[in-house]
């Protein structure tokens, strides 16, 4: 196969994906980032590389946004939110750190494929990213990897237009030390 003919059947298999987001799950994540102190955000490997992808966008729209991982972070309070990318729902980095963020009073919200895991036990509400392989057999969590980045830039897009941010708004958060 060549690599046009893998994209287009990656694309297509994330496409397959679409129908099964549950709007309502989007919506309520929508209104907790919205009313949210702080907003927390953790994931590891590919999956870390995507939530950071949209922490720094939600940066761009101008929410107070740190990565647990940062040596900078502030401290977290009642009224934050922490957000967490988990293919599995069973890092135990991240559910070391939901334990942590239950005890002080931290909304939780996890994106994940698996609504029964440890971690959406733990979370106040999930969004729930169902994975179900039609053709390709991706590497690990690929395609779960691949709709993550996709949905949180859609979300990203749709608080946009809710907090009438334009592009050129956005980039004027954009880093100028690079």
């Amino acid at each position: 196969m060549d690599t046009k003919e893998v994209l287009s059947k990656i694309l297509s298999e994330i496409s397959a994906q679409v129908s099964s987001i549950n709007e309502e799950q989007i919506n309520q994540f929508k209104k907790a980032i919205m009313t949210a102190k702080h907003i927390f955000l953790a994931g590891t490997g590919r999956s870390g590389l995507m939530i950071s992808a949209f922490a720094n966008r939600l940066m761009h729209l101008g929410f107070d946004v740190s990565l647990i991982t940062e040596i900078s972070k502030p401290k977290a309070n009642l009224g934050d939110l922490l957000i967490l990318g988990s293919n599995s729902g069973e890092t135990q980095s991240l559910i070391a750190y939901a334990h942590q963020a239950k005890a002080l009073g931290v909304k939780i919200i996890l994106f994940t494929t698996n609504s029964n895991s440890s971690l959406a036990k733990l979370a106040d509400n999930i969004v729930a990213i169902p994975i179900k392989v039609f053709e390709l057999n991706q590497p690990m969590g690929s395609t779960f990897e691949q709709l993550s980045l996709l949905t949180y830039d859609s979300i990203i897009y749709s608080l946009m237009t809710e907090l009438q941010q334009t592009p050129e708004l956005m980039k004027s958060r954009h880093a100028n030390i690079e």
